[in-house]
């Protein structure tokens, strides 16, 4: 890393560590520590997907497809199956904190980390899913009383004349930025499948702006 290069990054850290950041000011930063996260898979996975978007054909893409497969299988066999994240939060907290020690930085807490991870679903909402040249579904900003989530809507065939969408979580981060009132005693999430969500920087701490 050269001069210029950390100087960058210290820039986007210090907004990061001085609750002055967004998501924009995240994208940034993403791009100044890609050096540093090389060998760290949940690092290189993620900001390759936000970069290339849905040209990305990495283990995202493929967690998204294998997840699409579990649903066509429902009904054909007894398999349960439960859906986790794509990268627990502990494997990205970690990842985070081994690229910026690289860069002899000082390491994120739980709460900056779930900020980064806040700007991270948002700059990840509206991705198309694509697969053999077709769209077969995105993935959209989703929000309830607890937790902020990137929420991906995919087409499922379960015969050869019965077409349906699967929706599931992929990423999920606390929500301690919208006090937003419960749908249902199950905390079912707000949609937003086709209007944007915005996360800003606000006197020293972060907002959700959605429609």
């Amino acid at each position: 890393m050269d001069k210029k290069e950390q100087s960058l990054l210290n820039y986007y850290y210090e907004k990061i560590v001085g609750n002055t950041f967004d998501e924009k000011d995240l994208y940034g930063f993403l791009l100044s520590i890609r050096k540093q996260s090389k060998e760290i898979r949940s690092l290189q996975e993620l900001m390759d997907f936000v970069i290339l978007r849905e040209e990305h054909q990495g283990y995202v893409k493929q967690y998204l497809s294998e997840t699409r497969k579990k649903f066509e299988s429902l009904g054909k066999t007894k398999s349960a199956f439960r859906i986790e994240d794509v990268f627990p939060f502990k494997e990205i907290k970690n990842g985070l904190n081994k690229a910026l020690a690289a860069a002899e930085l000082i390491g994120l807490s739980n709460e900056q980390v779930n900020d980064v991870m806040t700007c991270l679903i948002s700059l990840l909402q509206q991705v198309k899913i694509v697969e053999d040249d077709r769209e077969i579904g995105k993935l959209f900003f989703a929000l309830s009383n607890k937790q902020i989530i990137l929420m991906a809507e995919v087409e499922v065939t379960q015969n050869l004349f019965k077409k349906t969408n699967a929706v599931f979580p992929v990423l999920t981060a606390n929500n301690s930025y919208v006090d937003i009132k419960k749908q249902d005693r199950y905390d079912t999430p707000y949609l937003f499948v086709d209007q944007l969500v915005e996360v800003i920087s606000h006197e020293g701490k972060l907002e959700i702006k959605y429609p």
